[in-house]
């Protein structure tokens, strides 16, 4: 039936309740009431500013049938002054930061708006499309984000705009063919309830994703737990990461809540397959040079450890070694064993190398061509083709060992890959893809930007004839290539919609379309960008998911460039 009701701007936000929480002077932990004025919107906004901790606020909306929900946020204003201690000045939007759901569910959604920093400063709201849902009494319900590592953040609501629809958009199975990776790094903190994975996955269920490549475990420092590996340990020192993340996974498990368990069943009730995945990362970056786990394997065994040509170690367990590809096996054995997983994946463009001079490759070097290989350059192929020899011995036991597993099972279990952005620097690492997909031992490889390529091996970005170099390599077998997006965070959203005709024009089955941020208009772009007939014309409809409303006025003051507040008080 078509809805007749016309649309619905809720801008006096004073309804808020209880209203007891909210006060119109600074007060701890309530919600601040800023009136303002503009020719396209006035009202009363809320404020939650930074290290506040006010209750949750209930907005009633009205009984308007199927809708479409946009929220204005005021991103546009000035930080706190100390922020200029550690911030980029300009980059504004991102320490605005809004939860908010429906008073039906039960788990709340993020909101960040996007960054304009070609508009001027201080006289907008930028208003963001959040979801279609049909309206039957509920409340919006309003918090700021409560972890340790986002108190610094605030939270704004300038107005609700509420649009009636006929029928909801649709998401058919043909487009189903993006894949989105998750880090496990939410700024430091990690899910610390199934609440937090239903606010984390609930994006991608009206989209075009299929998989997720959810992280378990970095080498064997684990986010679940293990009896194989490591679970991971709360952190010792504030700051220092696995502090808040460690201290978010114990209170789930405490609870008796198993993460990985959650995000199966929670991704699998939205209609997505679970890769659970393995990165390499005992260590992180100087200064946080600490170990992951005291009892990790990189740890307790330096002896398994890379070696440059000087022979000297470095920070990265080798391949070479039975012992380091066997402690690999058995942890995504026992995932798959244990947890409702549809395939493992590993996050190979980052954690490189895998094989370096130790020696059982300078044995196996000099057999089979009789000179010492660290007289040649760092491009020469022959280095690759002799470490591809470990690194497809991974593959191969691991294909094997999950051979069983699905056996067991009665579903196989498949296996991804992250590698770098060209068939030539994958070798270069000892990942020959041809051979790879030969013997079938990948289902999908996702080829993405050489991060940490040496500078000899040339660009870093993925190019349009490099994706055809890896669906030439895959031709007449079962791998499936999907490329990353983002190969450089300078490109617009147009730019990324282009990259994507010319991937899917070479031939990939899917993509991965970058690291986006719900609900703004990027990520409204990204996740429809398995409408590959509707690819052309995604940026133009950025108006549908997002806009700038411009106001002149807030609590009386007005903030022109000549007279206002703006001239700095």
């Amino acid at each position: 039936m078509q809805n007749t009701l016309t649309e619905r701007l809720i801008t006096d936000l004073s309804i808020a309740q209880p209203s007891s929480a909210i006060a119109a002077t600074p007060t701890q932990d309530h919600w601040l009431l800023l009136p303002y004025e503009g020719k396209q919107a006035s009202g009363k906004m809320l404020w939650s500013p930074a290290r506040n901790n006010p209750p949750e606020l209930s907005i009633p909306l009205p009984k308007a049938g199927l809708c479409k929900i946009h929220i204005g946020i005021f991103a546009s204003g000035t930080w706190p002054w100390y922020f200029n201690l550690i911030g980029v000045y300009g980059q504004r939007s991102t320490w605005v930061r809004l939860r908010l759901r429906l008073s039906d569910a039960d788990f709340f959604d993020e909101m960040v708006p996007n960054n304009h920093p070609d508009e001027e400063r201080l006289g907008f709201v930028t208003e963001t499309y959040w979801k279609t849902a049909r309206l039957d009494g509920q409340s919006l319900v309003i918090a700021p984000f409560r972890k340790e590592a986002y108190h610094d953040t605030c939270a704004f609501l300038a107005y609700i705009r509420i649009v009636p629809v006929a029928e909801p958009e649709q998401w058919p199975a043909k487009t189903k063919r993006l894949v989105q990776y998750f880090d496990s790094a939410y700024y430091g903190h990690y899910v610390a309830g199934s609440d937090d994975v239903r606010t984390t996955l609930a994006p991608f269920r009206d989209s075009d994703f299929k998989t997720i490549l959810w992280t378990t475990c970095r080498e064997d420092s684990c986010y679940y737990p293990t009896k194989v590996g490591n679970v991971l340990p709360a952190g010792a020192q504030t700051g220092i990461y696995p502090y808040w993340a460690g201290t978010d996974l114990h209170r789930m498990l405490d609870r008796g809540e198993d993460p990985l368990k959650s995000v199966c069943e929670i991704g699998h009730e939205y209609g997505l397959e679970v890769f659970s995945s393995y990165r390499r990362m005992t260590c992180r970056m100087p200064p946080f040079v600490y170990p992951l786990h005291p009892k990790a394997l990189f740890v307790q065994r330096p002896d398994l450890r890379c070696a440059d040509a000087q022979g000297k170690e470095v920070p990265h367990l080798s391949f070479t070694y039975p012992e380091v590809r066997k402690r690999m096996i058995d942890l995504l054995v026992e995932q798959a064993t244990n947890y409702d997983i549809d395939g493992v994946h590993f996050y190979f463009s980052r954690g490189v190398p895998f094989v370096c001079f130790e020696k059982p490759f300078l044995d196996a070097f000099q057999e089979a061509y009789r000179i010492d290989p660290r007289t040649l350059s760092i491009d020469d192929p022959r280095l690759g083709t002799i470490r591809a020899r470990f690194f497809s011995a991974m593959l191969r036991e691991l294909r094997q060992a999950l051979s069983v597993v699905g056996e067991k099972r009665g579903k196989p279990v498949k296996i991804a890959m992250h590698g770098q952005n060209s068939v030539r620097n994958c070798l270069h690492y000892g990942i020959d893809i041809a051979g790879i997909a030969k013997e079938g031992l990948l289902d999908i490889f996702l080829p993405d930007a050489g991060h940490f390529l040496p500078p000899e091996l040339g660009r870093k970005d993925i190019t349009a004839d490099a994706v055809t170099e890896f669906l030439a390599a895959a031709r007449g077998t079962n791998l499936k290539i999907i490329p990353t997006l983002l190969a450089s965070t300078e490109k617009s959203a147009a730019d990324l919609c282009n990259l994507a005709v010319d991937f899917y024009r070479a031939g990939v089955e899917g993509l991965q379309p970058g690291h986006g941020v719900p609900y703004n208009a990027v990520w409204q772009i990204q996740r429809r960008m398995g409408h590959i007939e509707e690819l052309s014309t995604l940026d133009a409809r950025r108006a549908e998911w997002e806009r700038i409303v411009r106001f002149n006025t807030m609590a009386g003051l007005p903030f022109d460039g000549v007279t206002g507040v703006t001239t700095c008080g």
